[in-house]
């Protein structure tokens, strides 16, 4: 450790333990942080491997993924450009629409994605052991609840 940096303890400081707020935020930048490691190491980035399984189910509108993982589109278009230069999805013509352009899974995507469920059950399990499968179940419907509520007000 050099001089200059403080010692990292295990979790966020006592006093503020009691925050949910901070709590949920520190949690989740230490999840991401994790995840997102662990994703490298398949070549992807989060972003990119939710842009790979939206398209198992078959071609979509390069706009349509962007509202889906709710990036904007400039990002996506970097996404995109990302994952085609790695070959795993094709950006083709959408064709009824010439305004729109429809993003393909090819097959080297397919076999990332079985590599990326590989790395992230991995990671999951690391991140997520000091809890019980029982506590993993609710935490994941807690989340899963959180996440499909309505966006708050501005």
């Amino acid at each position: 450790m050099k001089n200059n940096e403080m010692p990292r303890e295990t979790g966020p400081p006592a006093r503020l333990r009691r925050w949910t707020g901070f709590l949920l935020a520190w949690v989740a930048a230490s999840g991401a942080e994790h995840y997102g490691r662990a994703l490298l190491s398949a070549g992807l980035k989060t972003h990119h491997l939710g842009v790979l399984v939206l398209l198992q189910d078959g071609p979509m509108v390069q706009s349509r993924l962007s509202e889906h993982l709710g990036v904007f589109k400039p990002v996506m278009v970097s996404l995109i450009n990302d994952l085609e230069a790695m070959a795993l999805v094709r950006r083709v013509p959408h064709p009824t629409d010439r305004r729109a352009v429809e993003v393909h899974l090819l097959p080297a995507g397919r076999n990332r994605i079985r590599t990326a469920e590989k790395v992230s059950r991995s990671a999951t399990d690391e991140f997520f052991a000091p809890l019980t499968q029982a506590e993993r179940r609710v935490f994941h419907e807690l989340l899963a609840k959180l996440a499909d509520r309505p966006p708050a007000p501005e």
